[in-house]
């Protein structure tokens, strides 16, 4: 896994810290040394001191937010693909009569 690391350097020392796990700080005079001590402690806390799992949220079908809400809808749609060329044609259609207005 791949880590983002916000590097800070106080007083002639250098502090690291795992920006998705705040609470992992490593403290040292060289950046380099800062770094491998976070490394080291965020190993050490993602194996033996916490379990990261994945989790599904259901929504409901009415969410408030009018994108979720249709999202979805046209996943059965035997037209659909038919409304999207339509769409395109049409987009077509108005970028030439744009383009002959701006000539």
């Amino acid at each position: 896994m791949i880590y983002d690391v916000i590097l800070s350097r106080k007083d002639d020392q250098y502090i690291a810290r795992a920006k998705q796990w705040p609470e992992i700080i490593a403290v040292d005079n060289s950046r380099e040394a800062a770094i491998e001590q976070l490394k080291s402690q965020l190993l050490d806390y993602l194996t033996n001191e916490v379990e990261v799992v994945q989790i599904e949220i259901p929504i409901s079908t009415q969410t408030g937010n009018p994108w979720l809400d249709k999202f979805g809808w046209f996943r059965d749609d035997s037209t659909f693909d038919d409304l999207q060329a339509e769409i395109a044609a049409y987009r077509q259609e108005i970028e030439q009569e744009m383009e002959s207005l701006a000539d």
